[in-house]
């Protein structure tokens, strides 16, 4: 693994990219490197009053090979965090730590990898599949990853045309509230369960499964692929505590 150390990045520039979700990008220091689906911790110059710190952890959603620019995605709720980082302006510089995580995709496995998410734990997945298309990979990566209603739902788009660019590769959305939503759906819904993983997977018992999100997605799903005997060796999991 890269040793984790201190770096000092600037922000450029923040994206919404659906409801209450927003990419931010920083540059990226010239010597930083990591492993697509580790992170950083992201320290902002600010005060916070709401008990919950000046630092996060966030994924590095962007792949390696993207030199210019490292990217974080996240979901913005109610902290004096979240409303610093909103409120970023061009070349403000903040302090960064890492990289950090083991979450990162097993290279001597040939057989399948089977990724799956909730909500806004695509971002490791995001940065594993995008890796794997720049360096041509010819492994089998399936990632399954579930939203309460289309309009939560991101990086829609650009995995769907690297799915028609690398064959090796499945992404699939499943919706699970579509009755909430004022858009129209026509993909999977319902949660992730034992028959739409089989619809997609051909070969279960030579896949590994990684396993990303809150806490109780991340059990419920740990649990499902248990009873589906999968063997504990197969199945990584990484927990997304808190925003």
């Amino acid at each position: 693994m890269i040793p984790s150390q201190s770096y000092t990045t600037k922000f450029i520039k923040k994206i919404k990219i659906a409801r209450n979700i927003y990419s931010f990008y920083f540059k990226r220091p010239a010597e930083f490197d990591f492993i697509a689906g580790q992170y950083n911790r992201w320290t902002l110059p600010m005060t916070a009053t709401d008990g919950r710190g000046s630092s996060r952890f966030f994924t590095i959603s962007s792949p390696p090979s993207q030199k210019e620019t490292f990217v974080v995605t996240t979901k913005i709720i109610q902290s004096d965090f979240k409303k610093e980082l909103l409120e970023l302006h061009e070349n403000r510089e903040i302090k960064i730590f890492g990289p950090m995580g083991q979450f990162v995709l097993d290279e001597n496995n040939p057989d399948g990898n089977v990724f799956i998410a909730g909500g806004i734990g695509i971002t490791p997945f995001h940065s594993i599949l995008a890796d794997a298309a720049a360096k041509n990979s010819d492994k089998l990566l399936t990632l399954f990853v579930s939203f309460p209603v289309p309009e939560d739902i991101i990086f829609f788009d650009e995995l769907t045309q690297l799915t028609q660019a690398h064959q090796n590769i499945k992404v699939v959305y499943t919706i699970t509230k579509p009755q909430d939503s004022q858009k129209s759906w026509n993909g999977e819904t319902g949660r992730i369960s034992e028959e739409l993983i089989k619809k997609y997977v051909k070969d279960l018992s030579k896949s590994i499964f990684y396993i990303v999100g809150p806490p109780p997605i991340v059990e419920d799903t740990q649990k499902l692929l248990e009873d589906m005997k999968i063997p504990d060796d197969h199945i990584r999991t990484e927990q997304f505590s808190g925003y």
